[in-house]
C-alpha cells in the first residue's frame, strides 16, 4: 500500500479542495515524490571517515529508480590524518550525502567532501576572491565559509542555497562565533553524475545582511518561494516569505537578486528583497525547517524547532511555572499549517517531543544540550505520518567552559549527528506526540 501513495498523487492534486495550492504551484515534483522511500528509516553513522554533522536537509533526486535522495550537512567531523577513526577538529563546513533506499528497506548513504594539500576541506567552498569573501579574510585572517541551506531542482539542474558566513565575536544565548553576510546559490548542472564530477556555477542570491532566505524552498510551475529568518542581533530569528520567477534560473546569471520579489504586509507581493516591509509569517525562531504541501489534507506543512533556551529559567530541569502552557518547548519539534504559503499561518502546535529534552523519559537533563534543526522529509514518510528529523549539540555557557565543551562534543558519538524519528500527523489542536518506530 505504500507504494500506491505516488499513483495516486495525480487524482489527489485533482480532487483536491480550493485551498490547496495555486494554479502556479503545482509542486510536481515534490508530490511525486512523497512516500517514494517510505520503507526506509534514515540513519546517520560513523562511515567512511564521516563522523556527524548537522543541518541534514535533503531532497529526494529523480535519477535511477528513483529511490536516491541528496542530504545536506552542515559543519561536519570527517577524517583526519593526525587523528585517524574518529572524531577531530577542525570540523569542515559542509559535506553533502546520497542515500539509496531498497523496496525492502536496506538504506544506504555515501557521504561527500573534498581534500586538497593532504587536507579535507568542504564540499561547498566560496571563490576566495569574490568580493565578499576577501575582506573576511583580511578582516578575520581567517576564510569565510558556507553552511547549506535546502535544495531544489529545475530545469533539470539542481540547485542549493548557502549561507555566507564569516567569523565573528560570539553572540546570542549558544555564543556562536559567526556573522552570516547573505546567501548564494550554487547551479549543479550535471545532478545525475557523482558530486565529486559536479559541474558547480554560484550565483548570490541575496547580499542582505538582515534577512536570509533559503530557510526552506518550495519550487512551483512558475516560481521559487523561499522562506527567510530575521538576523537582527536580537536573537531573534522570525520568517517572512520571498519568491524568484523561475525563468530567473533558465540561464546562468551572477546576481539573482533583482527579481527577488517579497511578500509584504500590506501591498502583497513587490518587487525586490524588502525585509522591513515583508509580512512576519511565522514570530518563532528558526533558521532551518521544512515546508511541503501534504495531499491528504490539502495544506501546506512546516516543521522546525527551536532551539532558544527559555529565559525564564537558568536551568531546564526547574519546574514551568503554574499555568504555563507545557506543550511548546524547546523539546518540541513543531508544525505549523496554511492553505496557501502566503499565510496566514497556523499558530505552532507541538508535532513530537525530542526525547533527549524530556527530563521525564531521559532523567535529569545536560544543561549544556540544546537541539535544533527539525524538518520533515515527505519521501520517507507514510500515509498521515511525517519522518522527522532533527540534531542535539552542546553549547558554552562561557568561555571559560568552551574547550571542556568542544571536547565533550568529540567524545559523545551519539550527540551531533541527525536523528530520525517517524511520527503521526496530529489533529488540530491535538497534545504532541512520542516517536514511534517504523
Amino acid at each position: 500500500m505504500r507504494r500506491a501513495i505516488p499513483a495516486l498523487v495525480w487524482i489527489l492534486l485533482a480532487c483536491a479542495p480550493s485551498a490547496g495550492p495555486p494554479d502556479d504551484a503545482g509542486t510536481l515534483s515534490l508530490a511525486s515524490s512523497q512516500g517514494s522511500q517510505a520503507e526506509c528509516l534514515p540513519s546517520f553513522p560513523d562511515r567512511n571517515g564521516w563522523y556527524g554533522g548537522d543541518a541534514a536537509f535533503s531532497l529526494p533526486l529523480a535519477i535511477g529508480d528513483g529511490r536516491t535522495s541528496l542530504w545536506l550537512f552542515g559543519d561536519s567531523f570527517v577524517e583526519r590524518a593526525e587523528a585517524p577513526g574518529g572524531r577531530a577538529y577542525p570540523f569542515v563546513h559542509n559535506t553533502v550525502g546520497l542515500s539509496h533506499c531498497d523496496s525492502d528497506g536496506r538504506w544506504q548513504l555515501e557521504t561527500f567532501w573534498r581534500r586538497g594539500k593532504g587536507k579535507p576541506h568542504a564540499f561547498f567552498e566560496p571563490d576566495p576572491e569574490a568580493s565578499w569573501a576577501r575582506p573576511v579574510l583580511g578582516v578575520s585572517r581567517t576564510p569565510a565559509y558556507y553552511w547549506p541551506s535546502d535544495a531544489f531542482m529545475a530545469h533539470g539542474m539542481l540547485f542549493v542555497g548557502l549561507l555566507r558566513v564569516a567569523p565573528g565575536e560570539p553572540r546570542g544565548p549558544f555564543r556562536l562565533p559567526f556573522r552570516l553576510l547573505g546567501v548564494d546559490l550554487a547551479r549543479i548542472e550535471n545532478p545525475r553524475a557523482k558530486p565529486p564530477d559536479w559541474r558547480i556555477r554560484l550565483s548570490t542570491l541575496s547580499e542582505d545582511r538582515i534577512a536570509f532566505p533559503g530557510s526552506a524552498f518550495v519550487i512551483t510551475r512558475r516560481f521559487l518561494y523561499a522562506f527567510a529568518f530575521y538576523d537582527r542581533g536580537d536573537d531573534r530569528a522570525p520568517r517572512m516569505l520571498s519568491r524568484l520567477p523561475l525563468d530567473a534560473l533558465t540561464a546562468w546569471q551572477p546576481d539573482l537578486s533583482p527579481r527577488l520579489e517579497t511578500w509584504t504586509a500590506g501591498s502583497g507581493w513587490k518587487p525586490g528583497f524588502l525585509p522591513d516591509e515583508a509580512a512576519i509569517l511565522m514570530d518563532d525562531d528558526a533558521s532551518e525547517m521544512s515546508v511541503h504541501f501534504d495531499l491528504e489534507r490539502g495544506q501546506w506543512l512546516a516543521v522546525y524547532s527551536d532551539p532558544t533556551p527559555e529565559p525564564s529559567r537558568v536551568s531546564p530541569n526547574e519546574p514551568r511555572p503554574p499555568g504555563e502552557p507545557a506543550e511548546l518547548t524547546p523539546a518540541s519539534v513543531r508544525l505549523r499549517r496554511a492553505d496557501r504559503l502566503e499565510g496566514p499561518w497556523s499558530a505552532p502546535a507541538p508535532l513530537v517531543q525530542i526525547p533527549e529534552l524530556s527530563p521525564h523519559a531521559q532523567g535529569r537533563i545536560d544543561e549544556n544540550l540544546f537541539c535544533y534543526a527539525g524538518k520533515a522529509h515527505p519521501q520517507f514518510a507514510e500515509r498521515s505520518q511525517l519522518l522527522v528529523t532533527y540534531v542535539c549539540n552542546l553549547f558554552a555557557r562561557s568561555e571559560e567552559e568552551t574547550i571542556l565543551i568542544l571536547r565533550r562534543l568529540a567524545e559523545s558519538p551519539e550527540l551531533y549527528r541527525p536523528r530520525a524519528l517517524s511520527v503521526g500527523i496530529p489533529a488540530a489542536h491535538s497534545s504532541p506526540a512520542w516517536p514511534r518506530s517504523k
